[in-house]
């Protein structure tokens, strides 16, 4: 249970699931996770790491555990009475850690409204994420779930563009809490990386999610893919990009400059990739994409790396193989390097939003209080890019944190004041 991030009773639920009782496993995991069906199937499972099976290497498949918790024992519990409070709180983004604070907060009597910039609510985990990983079906139900506490969504709302801060606060919101995660790609500096051909990570799966496919052939995406996909990247986002080409009928191979144990996802999930045919290219470095004579992508100049001793150190570097060059056979090519927060909100939402040189928005640790006055942050704006189930446990945390903010300032008036400048 310590190696949970949110606190679920790991053995509690286990133990019902051992007697035969699913609905009272979901049950029991619900009172510290509002989205037991997507951790489910995408946690990185750090309880996994803390299990004392680990030590045999044979730890107990925890998230798969939880997931058949979601599947087979939802619909079958008893929800509790809310008190209300009377008082309105806006959220913005509705990605893990929105919708954790706002189903947090909704039970503990608060009206909650969520501002979603796209036509449907789920952030990453609707549009980053693709199907196969998490089902819509399967999100659609956590959000039937989240709705039914009273909170309500409102989608194609871009907080600084449709929405101002002082609207909001004549609205009668007497907290605002920025949860807009990171969904801004990292640039590569490489020659031929503006070429017809060329996606970032987060905007190939974006694509992947929102295209019409046709039912007779899956391959008719309705934007272009080439046949031979090459992925830039060593993280979650990357192998998603792979696995997603392959289902469009395509070759996909995934390149990264550090070793094969150095990928950093979860090894069930490389064994999927490679079982479906994902091709892994390590220790190579990407140098240049090459051009047609249509400025499309015709193929990937890179290197190869290898391990050295660092010198007059200990330690070891990774370093070109020199007279290694060779050019991957390519049409398309996808660079997943990383992401970071959304830097929009500087721009657009609120004079003296305070930001770290990384683009996070600066917080109190102990309040959650952004540097405007009546303002929290959570998620992934604040921790930068990290794994769903940490920004659902910082909305979570954060809820609590403005519920005793506005417990601690009875006066609704004075709260709403604080965001006129």
């Amino acid at each position: 249970m310590a190696g949970c991030p949110l606190g679920i009773n790991i053995p509690g639920f286990i133990r019902f699931l051992r007697e035969g009782k699913a609905a009272e496993a979901y049950q029991l995991i619900k009172k510290n996770n509002i989205l037991p069906s997507i951790c489910g199937r995408i946690c990185t499972a750090p309880c996994e790491l803390r299990c004392i099976l680990q030590e045999e290497s044979s730890p107990i498949g925890i998230r798969a555990l939880e997931r058949y918790a979601s599947d087979y024992g939802r619909g079958k519990g008893i929800r509790n009475e809310r008190v209300l409070k009377g008082k309105k709180i806006a959220i913005v983004g509705s990605g893990p850690s929105g919708l954790a604070a706002a189903a947090e907060l909704a039970q503990r009597g608060y009206q909650v409204t969520v501002f979603e910039a796209l036509d449907e609510p789920g952030g990453v985990l609707r549009y980053g994420i693709p199907e196969y990983r998490i089902p819509k079906k399967v999100l659609n139900q956590e959000i039937q779930e989240i709705t039914a506490l009273g909170v309500e969504f409102v989608t194609s709302a871009f907080i600084g563009q449709t929405h101002s801060l002082q609207q909001l606060s004549e609205e009668g919101f007497v907290a605002i809490l920025l949860a807009t995660g990171a969904g801004s790609v990292k640039f590569m500096d490489i020659p031929g990386s503006n070429l017809g051909g060329v996606y970032y990570g987060e905007e190939f799966l974006i694509r992947v999610n929102l295209a019409k496919v046709n039912l007779l052939n899956r391959a008719s995406a309705d934007f272009f893919i080439g046949e031979k996909v090459v992925v830039i990247g060593s993280g979650n986002t990357a192998l998603d990009c792979a696995r997603s080409a392959l289902r469009f009928d395509r070759k996909a191979t995934m390149i990264f400059r550090k070793s094969f144990d150095d990928l950093r996802v979860r090894k069930d999930e490389i064994h999927y990739a490679g079982q479906e045919g994902v091709q892994f290219e390590p220790l190579v470095k990407p140098i240049e994409i090459l051009a047609d004579q249509n400025n499309f992508v015709s193929g990937l100049k890179c290197v190869r790396m290898d391990y050295a001793q660092k010198s007059g150190q200990q330690g070891w570097e990774i370093i070109p193989v020199p007279d290694s060059e060779f050019i991957i056979d390519a049409d398309t090519v996808i660079i997943a390097i990383g992401h970071s927060p959304n830097n929009l909100l500087q721009s657009h939402f609120a004079v003296g939003l305070l930001c770290n040189d990384d683009g996070t928005i600066k917080v109190d640790v102990q309040s959650g209080l952004t540097s405007v006055p009546g303002v929290f942050a959570c998620g992934n704006v604040v921790t930068n890019a990290g794994p769903v189930v940490d920004a659902i446990a910082s909305g979570y945390q954060t809820a609590v944190k403005i519920d005793a903010y506005i417990t601690n300032h009875n006066n609704q008036q004075e709260l709403s004041s604080q965001y006129v400048s």
